[in-house]
């Protein structure tokens, strides 16, 4: 997560425990979790506790981050 900042997004594959720790950690806005993968009820509920807002799609990483891309939503170079 090198170069994550504070109310960033963060489009990833990945559903564990792990990733809303990290997003707490970073202060970011939110986790798009792709491709169909569920959080596990553990994981939600750990987001509740720590206002992680956590978002699913059966789209790919690739076709999100696009998509963001396309609407003007844009990181840091």
């Amino acid at each position: 997560m090198k170069g994550a900042k504070k109310d960033y997004v963060w489009v990833t594959l990945q559903s564990h425990l792990n990733v809303v720790a990290v997003a707490s950690l970073l202060n970011l806005a939110g986790v798009i979790i792709t491709e169909g993968n569920r959080p596990d009820q553990e994981t939600i509920a750990r987001a509740e506790k720590e206002g992680v807002v956590l978002l699913v799609t059966p789209k790919t990483t690739y076709t999100v981050v696009g998509e963001l891309t396309l609407m003007g939503v844009r990181g840091e170079a």
